[in-house]
């Protein structure tokens, strides 16, 4: 039974925050509670905890416009987060836990404002058979979490840019995203805003469950109300590591391919734990030794480009740099460039 009711809305933008928010809202959650946390981040692809952020995003788009990376603690598919974008956290027990109940209150925020939207298999919300709502769920201890998305206004174009990858192939363990057709609801009510949608959920979660909600708000500018414990910090400082976010990524296969002036390039990593378990180079290049001694040299290293591109270049002395045919220390560091930018 649901006794106490609360709604925490925050205006921090920073993804790697709001996650540790949620997640420790959902850790110390207390008995009898019901929590509904709003929030937004700022230009972000989200991807899901078991997800393979090089075969789901397009990392180099990402980087060179800004874009950050999160890993989120639940499953499910990647996803772009803007301003038109609200994401809402239902946090209960578990004995208060219910799917059908939690996406009700998002199904009758959207008929509080003429919208007829319907469940869609397991996680999806819909509206005239477009998607504009995911939903994915974990638990801890006696808690559970149910978290979504909620596309208003968000630039679907920027999605596809993000969430389309160029790579040649990519065989992964990971889960791969599914491609729906989705829909902005302002595509339906053109005078929809974020604020307006955020207060008809909050409405329709306190009618869900039959009692006014205790209001927090949680401002970027005033940290006094931030959670004291340190394990929240530890939660941000996770949240933004490169082991959290490439690190846990599954065993994944990856074959990158480049035509040099020099050449032809092919190289086949096999990564374990984010770490090159085993390189197979191929090419038509006639410096022979610097193709031996690639997978030697790249073995070992962590999956990022620019430890793989320093490894190399650090490692130029076990090759032979003499001019005969080729410049061989252009070659290494063409590949040198290539695999920094290629890889991040």
């Amino acid at each position: 039974m649901v006794e106490t009711v609360k709604v925490i809305t925050t205006d921090i933008k920073n993804p790697w925050i709001n996650l540790a928010l949620e997640e420790y809202f959902l850790i110390n959650h207390p008995a009898g509670g019901a929590t509904l946390f709003l929030w937004q981040n700022k230009d972000t692809v989200v991807i899901g905890r078991n997800q393979n952020p090089w075969s789901e995003c397009n990392l180099a788009l990402m980087e060179e416009d800004n874009i950050r990376l999160a890993r989120r603690i639940t499953g499910g598919g990647a996803v772009f987060h803007d301003d038109g974008n609200l994401n809402f956290s239902f946090i209960l027990n578990r004995a208060n836990y219910n799917v059908e109940r939690q996406c009700g209150v998002i199904i009758n925020a959207l008929k509080i404002l003429g919208i007829d939207a319907v469940m869609s298999g397991r996680n999806d919300i819909t509206v005239n058979g477009s998607k504009f709502s995911g939903n994915a769920f974990c638990f801890r201890g006696r808690n559970a979490l149910h978290h979504g998305t909620i596309l208003i206004n968000a630039d679907k174009e920027r999605m596809a840019r993000y969430l389309n990858v160029s790579r040649e192939k990519i065989e992964a363990k990971g889960v791969s995203s599914v491609k729906s057709r989705v829909i902005n609801l302002c595509e339906i009510n053109k005078d929809l805003t974020v604020d307006i949608v955020k207060e008809a959920i909050i409405k329709a979660f306190e009618d869900q469950f039959g009692k006014a909600a205790q209001y927090t708000h949680i401002s970027n500018n005033d940290k006094d109300i931030w959670p004291k414990d340190p394990k929240f910090r530890e939660i941000i400082t996770r949240n933004g590591s490169w082991e959290w976010n490439y690190g846990e990524t599954p065993d994944f296969n990856i074959a990158l391919k480049k035509r040099f002036n020099w050449g032809g390039m092919e190289i086949y990593f096999k990564v374990d734990n984010s770490v090159v378990q085993k390189a197979e180079v191929y090419s038509d290049a006639l410096c022979e030794e610097i193709i031996l001694k690639l997978p030697e040299l790249l073995a070992g290293t962590r999956f990022n480009g620019k430890e793989l591109s320093d490894k190399l270049l650090t490692g130029k002395e076990n090759f032979i740099l003499d001019k005969d045919v080729q410049d061989r220390e252009q070659v290494l560091g063409d590949i040198a460039a290539w695999l920094e930018d290629e890889i991040k």
